[in-house]
């Protein structure tokens, strides 16, 4: 569920410390991002090319469309162990991997009404993969009060998604449960090898947004999600008891919320904005969260900004989590009825650090090449570290676990 209030405040500063833009009739956006992680063993590239037309034919109504595709390409784990079986078979690759490579596309559409200080937002998105289909609708409402200073939003999000899996056999329980190989005709009814399963989510937030003085702005918002469905990785497979390799198995039912709190605060004699931010996370897989972040952003010259900025995470693990699940270090109890290979459901924490650089013309009078009223370009370049208090592959703790994030955006206003 995308963060529908979160972009009033982060450009606050913007608005509390420059005069208002000129309306503008068409805006036209494109950012590129490139992802690279490379843990242990294992390493994944997405690039992520988007672009979005907005159209205000009238002050009450603006139509956007919109399309952006991840193409993915790496090596990611496909059967996890843990130190107990490797001491037990040594001579064993108790981790093995395989090569991914995907295309997400994923086009839009949606409108906004306004009537006064209301607007009403609906969007619609269709996701599309090799083995995965989605189908999403968005809709808000927002209003502002007090001389525009307060600002209170409500946005509602429903995904229809269908997950591709391999047909089991029929009196097979998930312990033997086998990994789909791979996402040949995931989606041809003819196929005898081939399912599908159902994924809905169900997201709500609501958020607040108050200018208390002319440079300092404040957010809070709570977010809740309900998923129900499929939520295992169909190609990851674990190794259980005394070497069972089984597709890893996932709860269907998942309910998670957070509060978010975030603080602008524009210094005028520097022009200097500090942006502050904390978030709390918690869901009913009992994994609980908390991350912190702030930036800097220093206006250097007319339309240039330099913005330096940090975030630290961390969580603990889901409550079926395990490093290994032979042996007498298999997870007793309920924990016994899941089991996961997934890295983002243990202990772990991180870090990042990023820098980001911003330039906007807005020309007085007249227009740019004769065209566009507006202009801003940017870029952005952020490094994560990721450390994991449990998670091994093979036994080996994973001690390089590194992101590389690269982008760049060009909006242009006519």
């Amino acid at each position: 569920m995308r963060l529908g209030v979160a972009a009033c405040l982060v450009g606050a500063p913007v608005v509390l410390a420059a005069a208002p833009a000129r309306a503008q009739v068409v805006v036209l956006d494109t950012a590129h991002t490139l992802y690279h992680e490379s843990p242990t063993r294992t390493n994944m590239t997405v690039y992520t090319p988007g672009v979005a037309l907005s159209v205000n034919p009238t002050q009450w109504l603006t139509i956007r469309g919109g399309y952006e595709a991840d193409i993915v390409s790496g090596a990611s784990v496909s059967v996890k162990a843990g130190p107990a079986y490797q001491a037990v078979n040594p001579g064993a690759d108790v981790v093995s991997t395989a090569s991914v490579n995907d295309l997400r596309q994923s086009p839009s559409g949606g409108i906004t009404l306004r009537k006064g200080d209301v607007a009403y937002t609906a969007q619609y998105t269709y996701g599309t993969e090799h083995d995965y289909k989605s189908h999403s609708i968005f809709v808000s409402a927002k209003t502002e009060a007090y001389e525009h200073d307060t600002q209170f939003e409500l946005s509602y999000a429903r995904n229809f998604d269908r997950v591709c899996d391999r047909t089991q056999a029929v009196n097979d329980r998930p312990p033997r449960f086998r990994a789909l190989e791979n996402s040949d005709a995931c989606f041809a009814d003819s196929d005898p090898l081939r399912t599908r399963h159902t994924l809905s989510i169900d997201g709500l937030q609501a958020g607040w947004t108050q200018a208390w003085t002319p440079t300092f702005a404040t957010q809070i918002s709570y977010t809740a999600q309900i998923l129900d469905g499929f939520q295992s990785n169909p190609y990851r497979s674990v190794i259980l008891a005394q070497g069972l390799k089984a597709q890893e198995h996932h709860p269907e039912n998942r309910a998670r919320q957070s509060v978010s709190l975030r603080a602008n605060l524009f210094i005028r004699p520097i022009k200097l904005a500090v942006r502050l931010g904390a978030r709390v996370y918690r869901d009913t897989w009992d994994i609980t969260s908390g991350t912190g972040d702030i930036e800097l952003e220093k206006y250097l010259f007319e339309g240039f900004r330099v913005a330096a900025r940090a975030r630290y995470y961390k969580q603990n693990g889901a409550s079926f989590w395990s490093d290994d699940y032979t042996g007498g270090n298999a997870p007793l109890g309920p924990k016994g009825q899941y089991w996961t290979g997934d890295r983002e459901l243990s202990p772990f924490s991180s870090i990042g650090l990023g820098l980001r650089l911003t330039y906007g013309i807005q020309p007085v009078k007249g227009r740019l090449l004769g065209l566009m009223t507006g202009l801003k370009v940017g870029a952005a370049a952020d490094a994560i570290q990721f450390s994991y208090d449990e998670y091994t592959l093979g036994g080996i703790p994973i001690t390089n676990a590194r992101a590389y994030i690269l982008g760049a955006n060009l909006s242009a206003s006519f």
